[in-house]
C-alpha cells in the first residue's frame, strides 16, 4: 500500500517528520518498506519569455531563440514551429529532469548541448514532455500574465515536493489498505481527531429505482450490492490534483471517471466498478429489491458526519429497465475482460450481469461489453461486498490480480459500501459533471449483526504485565472507533488469577474498589480481524505502547525433553561428516513435482493449494534439493562441491505399508479412500569435482570424487557414529535417478542407497564432472546406534601374516568374500585387508584378480607358524569350495 504524507494530511493533523511518521507506524504494526521522497513538481522548470528567433544556419526545422528566465538571456536550440517572440514558455534548466511517463524506468535528464555549433542551455516545453494533456508538437504557450522567473508549479497552483510511503500491510489488517485506515491509526495513536470528507451532493427527480433493478441470486456470495446512476457525464482527462495523486502512488491516470473509482478505492478501501449505463441490457425487472436501501456509513456514523440519503425500500417492480443480476458464472461460460483476454469460467465463479450477459468477474475485473469509453454518457457506480474465499479461489484459478481482488479476497467492509458509493457519486460530477439520479438501490437482504466483545479489564493487566486503568482502557478502544455498547448495565465476568503476581494482585484491587471489572463493545464493520477479547487487548497494547511495558527475565524451571538426546545426536553427525570435509545445505521443503523424478507418483504428497507450480510438492527426497544446490554452485564457477543435509522426508503410503521404524504416521484421506502421510528424518551426501582443494604440486592434483570416497565417508561416519552390521548391495539395472547404485542395509532393514547420477539428469542440471550422491534413513540410525565404547590394551604379541592373491569371476564383490571369510571363522584372525585388485595380462577374460593381507594374532601367546598355517589352509579350502576361487 502506497501512500502520500500531503494525501495522510488531508485526514489528520500531525506535525512529525516523514523519519518521525514512519517509526511511529512500524510501532504500530505497519511496517514501512521504503520511504521515497518526490521532488517538488516541475523543478527546474521556470516560466521565460522568447527575446527572438532566428534559424540555425544549415537546419531546415531548427530555431535558435534568445530567452529571458528571470535572471538573465539564455540560448534555447528548439524544433517547435508554434512560438514567436514574445511567447511566454515553460524552459526546463539544464541538469534536471523532464516528469517521467508510463513505463519509463529512468528520468530523462536535460544537459547543455551544442547542436550545429550553437551550445543550447536548456529546452523549452510541449504539453507532453511536461506530463500535461495538450499538443505533443507545439510548445505550451502560456498566458500573457504569467510572472517571466516564475517557477512552473507555481504558475499551475501546485505544491512542491511530496514523500510517498511504501506499507507492508499483513493480511489481517484490511482496513489499513487505505488511506482513511492508516489516517485512523494516526488520529488514534496522536489523539487527534480524524477528519472524514463530507459528502453534499444534488440529486434529481428522477429516483436511481426507476433506473436499475438489483437481483442476488447468490447472497452468500453477495450480501450486499449497491448501485448509483450519475447520467449525462462527460467523459475527459482527469484533473491535475487527480491525476497527480493517483500517480504519486504508482496508479496510471486512465479518465475522470475511472480516475474517481481508483481514488475512492485508495481512500477508503472500498473497490469500486463503474458500468457504461447505455450498454446493460433492458430487461424485466421482477428481481427482489434490498430491504435496506442506505443505511447509514459506518464512515460517517463513526464520526458523527454524513447521513444516508435513501429510504428503505421493498418493491417487486415490473416495469422494464436494466438489471444488475448477481449470479454464479455458467461452466465454461466465456468472458473478455477489461484487459483484454478472453477466460472460461466455471460455476464456481460469481458473475456480475444483466438479463443477457455477463458484465462483470466480481470482485476482480470489469468487462469491455461495459466499458467506460468516450462515448458515454450515463454511469452505473457499483459498491459492493464479496465473500473473501470466493473472491481468492477465483482470482487464483484463473491467474488475474488486482487492486479491487487484493482487497476484497483480505475482507471488504461491508457497512462501507454506501459511503464509497456516495463519495465516487460527489468527485464524478465534480470532475465529469452530470446528475445524480435521487437514491440508491441497495440489494442488503440480511443485515448484518455488529459484533460484540467482552473485555476485562484485569485481564488485559495480566496479559501486558502492567496497570492500565479501565478509563486508560476504554479510551483507547474509542479512538479506534470501537464504541461501548448501549443499554448494558456493568457486567462483572470472574477473573481467574493465573499467577499471584503483582499484575494479579492490582487488578484485584481494581476490582474491590468497585470499578466496572469488564465492559462490552460494539465492533465496527472495517475492523474484520478482531474477533475475541485477546484482540482488544493487543490494540491496547498498541496505542498504549510497547515501550511503555517493561522487559521482564522469564520465569520458571529448565525442564528437560526427550528431543535433547535426539538433537545432540544430530549435532554429533552434523561434527563428523563436517570433520570430513562436507558443508551442510538447507533446502526448501516444498519442491516441484518435476524435480522430484520419482516413478511412483501416487506416493507423493502434493498440496491441495500451492503457491506456486515451483513449491507444489512435498519433497520425498533430499536428494533433489542438494542437486539444486550442486547446479547453483557449478554455475557461479565452484566445480569442486561436498555437501550434506538433514532434514524430514514425506511420502503418501497405503494402510498395508508399514513404515520405517522412527518415521512418524499421520492417517489421511486421498481421492482412493484412507492413506497413511509417512514423515522421515534423513540424511543426504553429494560429492562432484575434484576431491583434494588445488595444490601446486602432488600426484592426485587433478582427482576426482569417486564412488569410494563416498562410500568411505559413509563407514566412516558409521564407525564414529556406533553403528555396525551395515553391508552393501549393488543394484544390477540403473534407477530413475541414479547410472549405478548400491542399497545399504543395516541388518534386515534398508538403511539408504548410493549412486552416480544419471547423465542425463546431470546434463539438464549443467553439471559436467560425475556426482555422486547417497541417502540414509537417519530414524534408523538413531534408533540402531550404540553408543558405549570398549577398549583394550595394546596386544603384547606379536601378529602374523599371510598374503593371499586369488582368481575369482568378475560379478564376485568383496562383500561376498567377507562373508565366505565369517563363514569360515578361522581362529586368531584379527584382520583382513583387501590391498590390490588386478585385471589384464595373465588374468583371463571375466575374471579378476584380488589380493588380500590376512593378520593372525593371539591375546594370549605367540602364535606358531603351524598354528597359523592350518587355519590360513583351511580358509582357503573354503575360498576354493564356495566362490569358486583359483588360488595365484
Amino acid at each position: 500500500m502506497k501512500v502520500t504524507l500531503s494525501w495522510l494530511r488531508q485526514y489528520v493533523e500531525f506535525d512529525w517528520s516523514p523519519g518521525q511518521l514512519a517509526e511511529r507506524l512500524t510501532m504500530l504494526g505497519l511496517e514501512v518498506e521504503s520511504v521515497r521522497t518526490i521532488a517538488g513538481e516541475f523543478e527546474g522548470v521556470v516560466v521565460a519569455q522568447i527575446l527572438t528567433r532566428d534559424k540555425v544556419p544549415g537546419a531546415d526545422k531548427l530555431s535558435v531563440c534568445k530567452v529571458n528566465d528571470g535572471r538573465g538571456e539564455r540560448t534555447i536550440i528548439c524544433g517547435a514551429q508554434n512560438h514567436q517572440p514574445g511567447d511566454k514558455v515553460p524552459l526546463i534548466l539544464p541538469n534536471h529532469a523532464l516528469p517521467l511517463k508510463p513505463g519509463e524506468k529512468e528520468p530523462f535528464v536535460i544537459k547543455e548541448r551544442k547542436v550545429f555549433g550553437i551550445t543550447s542551455q536548456g529546452m523549452m516545453c510541449s504539453p507532453r514532455e511536461l506530463g500535461l494533456n495538450g499538443d505533443a508538437e507545439g510548445l505550451l504557450i502560456l498566458p500573457k500574465d504569467a510572472k517571466v522567473g516564475q517557477p512552473f508549479a507555481e504558475h499551475l497552483g501546485r505544491s512542491g515536493g511530496d514523500v510517498v510511503f511504501d506499507l507492508e500491510v499483513t493480511p489481517n489488517r484490511p482496513d489499513l489498505n487505505s488511506v482513511i485506515g492508516i489516517a485512523r491509526e494516526i488520529a488514534a495513536v496522536s489523539g487527534t481527531e480524524l477528519r472524514i470528507p463530507e459528502i453534499q451532493i444534488p440529486q434529481s427527480e428522477v429516483r436511481a429505482d426507476s433506473l436499475v433493478s438489483v437481483r442476488i441470486e447468490v447472497p452468500d456470495l453477495c450480501p450486499r450490492y449497491t448501485a448509483r446512476v450519475v447520467r449525462g457525464v462527460k467523459i475527459g482527462p482527469s484533473p491535475e490534483w487527480l491525476r497527480a495523486t493517483l500517480e504519486k502512488v504508482g496508479v496510471r491516470s486512465i479518465n475522470n471517471v475511472v480516475d474517481v473509482t481508483n481514488y475512492v478505492m485508495l481512500e477508503c478501501g472500498q473497490p469500486l466498478h463503474a458500468f457504461d449505463y447505455s450498454l446493460i441490457a433492458k430487461g424485466s425487472g421482477t428481481g427482489f429489491q434490498p430491504v435496506v436501501a442506505g443505511q447509514a456509513s459506518s464512515l460517517a456514523s463513526a464520526t458523527g458526519t454524513g447521513t444516508s440519503d435513501t429510504k428503505p425500500v421493498l418493491h417487486d417492480r415490473q416495469d422494464v429497465c436494466p438489471t444488475i443480476v448477481v449470479r454464479r458464472a455458467h461452466d465454461g461460460e466465456l468472458f473478455v475482460t477489461l484487459d483484454g483476454q478472453k477466460r472460461t469460467l466455471s460455476s464456481e465463479m460469481l458473475m456480475i450481469a444483466d438479463e443477457r450477459k455477463g458484465i462483470a468477474l466480481a470482485g476482480i475485473m470489469g468487462g469491455q461489453n461495459t466499458e467506460i469509453n468516450e462515448a458515454t454518457r450515463d454511469v452505473l457506480i457499483e459498491s459492493a461486498y464479496f465473500s473473501p474465499t470466493n473472491i481468492r479461489r477465483t482470482s487464483k484459478a484463473l491467474g488475474l490480480r488486482s487492486e479491487s481482488s487484493y482487497r476484497f479476497e483480505r475482507g471488504a467492509d461491508i457497512g462501507n459500501t454506501d459511503w464509497a458509493s456516495r463519495r465516487a457519486a460527489q468527485l464524478i460530477l465534480e470532475t465529469a459533471g452530470g446528475e445524480l439520479a435521487d437514491g440508491l438501490v441497495d440489494a442488503y437482504p440480511t443485515l448484518a449483526d455488529p459484533k460484540r466483545i467482552t473485555l476485562r479489564y484485569a485481564k488485559t493487566d495480566q496479559l501486558l504485565g502492567v496497570a492500565i486503568s479501565p478509563a486508560t482502557q476504554l479510551r483507547l478502544l474509542e479512538r479506534l472507533g470501537l464504541r461501548q455498547a448501549e443499554g448494558e448495565s456493568p457486567t462483572r465476568v470472574p477473573f481467574v488469577e493465573a499467577s499471584p503476581d503483582t499484575v494479579s494482585l492490582l487488578s484485584k484491587q481494581v476490582i474491590a474498589a468497585g470499578a466496572q471489572p469488564s465492559v462490552t463493545v460494539v465492533v465496527p464493520t472495517w475492523r474484520v480481524d478482531l474477533k475475541r477479547e485477546t484482540d482488544l487487548i493487543e490494540e491496547i497494547e498498541r496505542l498504549y505502547g510497547l515501550e511503555k511495558i517493561p522487559a521482564t527475565p522469564p520465569r520458571g524451571a529448565i525442564g528437560s525433553n526427550s528431543f535433547d538426546a535426539v538433537h545432540d545426536q544430530i549435532a554429533e553427525v552434523r561434527r563428523i561428516l563436517c570433520g570430513l570435509g562436507l558443508n551442510e545445505a538447507q533446502g526448501q521443503t516444498l519442491i516441484s513435482k518435476a524435480d522430484c523424478h520419482h516413478p511412483n507418483v501416487e506416493t507423493l504428497v502434493m498440496l491441495a493449494n500451492p503457491l506456486s507450480s515451483d513449491m507444489d510438492v512435498l519433497r520425498p527426497s533430499l536428494l533433489p534439493g542438494l542437486i539444486h544446490s550442486l547446479r547453483h554452485n557449478v554455475a557461479r564457477k565452484n566445480y569442486d562441491v561436498a555437501l550434506f543435509e538433514i532434514g524430514r522426508v514425506f511420502h503418501r503410503s497405503s494402510g498395508a505399508d508399514l513404515p520405517s521404524r522412527g518415521s512418524k504416521v499421520k492417517a489421511g484421506h486421498g481421492d482412493k479412500g484412507v492413506c497413511l502421510l509417512r514423515e522421515e528424518r534423513r540424511l543426504a551426501i553429494a560429492l562432484t569435482g575434484r576431491r583434494n582443494p588445488v595444490y601446486w604440486s602432488g600426484e592426485e592434483r587433478e582427482a576426482k570424487f569417486d564412488v569410494y570416497d563416498l562410500k568411505g565417508m559413509i563407514e566412516e561416519l558409521l564407525e564414529q557414529f556406533g553403528v555396525r552390521g551395515v553391508s552393501y548391495v549393488r543394484r544390477a539395472e540403473s534407477s530413475h535417478i541414479f547410472l549405478e547404485s548400491a542399497s545399504i542395509q543395516l541388518g534386515k532393514h534398508p538403511l539408504g542407497e548410493l549412486g552416480q547420477l544419471s547423465p542425463v539428469v546431470a546434463r539438464k542440471m549443467d553439471l559436467r564432472d560425475a556426482v555422486l550422491l547417497a541417502e540414509l534413513n537417519l530414524d534408523l540410525l538413531l534408533a540402531r546406534r550404540s553408543a558405549s565404547r570398549s577398549f583394550k590394551p595394546l596386544p603384547p604379541f606379536p601378529g602374523i601374516r599371510r598374503d593371499v592373491a586369488m582368481l575369482v569371476p568378475e560379478s564376485t564383490t568383496h562383500e561376498t568374500i567377507m562373508q565366505t571369510v565369517k563363514a569360515a571363522k578361522p581362529a586368531n584372525l584379527e584382520t583382513v585387508e583387501l590391498f590390490d585388485v588386478f585385471r589384464g595380462r595373465n588374468v583371463p577374460g571375466g575374471q579378476k584378480s584380488l589380493a588380500y593381507a590376512f593378520t593372525y594374532r593371539s591375546a594370549e601367546k605367540t602364535l606358531t607358524d603351524a598354528e597359523v598355517n592350518a587355519e590360513h589352509e583351511r580358509m582357503i579350502e573354503q575360498f576354493k569350495q564356495k566362490l569358486p576361487a583359483v588360488i595365484r
